[in-house]
């Protein structure tokens, strides 16, 4: 089993949807501070995972990127948080790519709501992770999805992990409301159909929320619990990797479904 840890990196902008004031300098701060805070847990243990940016957050604190990306694959996530058209997401990845000097080849939308993954080839994108195949109310009404890797036009579709039939998801939301033995049971249980399971993530997460009005079960405190999993993971022998580099050893793999797609993926 892999463990692929996936965060989106952006602007701290969820608490207007809930029709609370919040500064334009506190979207930024947030998510950094608790990007810190993460930080320390990842390389307590070495771990290497991946990260969607938003330019508009890359371009607020370009030396923190270009550090982060030393060490931990960047990707994609528009320019803002709040929009995501073609034009926007060429400019995103232009804009990334200049400050980390290295090839964007991911994509995810914000709040994964986008239409157009044919199109992310021509971008020069390789792979996408913006189907989330579940339902969520009020959000997206994916469960007919396929819940595996697959390809959609010249593009790799790596979709955030959920089990067969019913669908239950183990993304950011879940993970901080169900207990812990609910996130250990679907990996068990997960990798009898899949080689990997993707979690979701938000840096803000990892910051205390106690201040601002939002719902409780939004704000939870998640740094502990995930420092458990990752303990349960080890204890278990799964690996954790980025996106890429997941990719590219399954290309190696001659049991992998990926063969057949024979794609070339470069290293990020």
């Amino acid at each position: 089993m892999k463990i692929l840890l996936t965060f989106d990196l952006e602007e701290f902008n969820l608490p207007l949807e809930y029709n609370i004031s919040l500064k334009k300098s506190e979207q930024f701060t947030i998510p950094k501070q608790g990007l810190d805070n993460l930080l320390k847990l990842l390389e307590k243990y070495n771990i290497k995972a991946t990260f969607f940016t938003t330019a508009e957050f890359a371009k607020k604190y370009p030396l923190m990127l270009l550090e982060l990306s030393k060490n931990h694959e960047i990707a994609c996530h528009g320019l803002f948080h709040s929009s995501c058209s073609l034009d926007e997401i060429k400019l995103a990845k232009t804009q990334i790519e200049k400050i980390t000097d290295k090839k964007i080849t991911g994509f995810r939308a914000p709040k994964f709501q986008f239409s157009q993954i044919q199109e992310l080839k021509n971008l020069g994108f390789e792979y996408d992770s913006s189907i989330h195949p579940i339902w969520l109310p009020g959000r997206y009404f994916n469960i007919y999805k396929k819940r595996n890797l697959h390809k959609i036009g010249g593009i790799i579709e790596i979709p955030p992990s959920t089990l067969p039939v019913f669908r239950f998801p183990i993304f950011w939301l879940a993970f901080k409301n169900f207990p812990l033995l609910y996130s250990k049971i679907f990996t068990k249980i997960n990798s009898m159909f899949s080689d990997y399971t993707m979690l979701v993530f938000h840096p803000w997460e990892f910051e205390n929320l106690d201040n601002i009005k939002i719902p409780k079960y939004i704000k939870k405190p998640v740094l502990k619990k995930l420092e458990k999993y990752i303990k349960f993971c080890i204890k278990n022998n799964y690996a954790f990797l980025t996106i890429s580099y997941y990719l590219q050893k399954s290309l190696k793999c001659p049991n992998t479904a990926l063969m057949p797609l024979k794609l070339n993926f470069k290293s990020s």
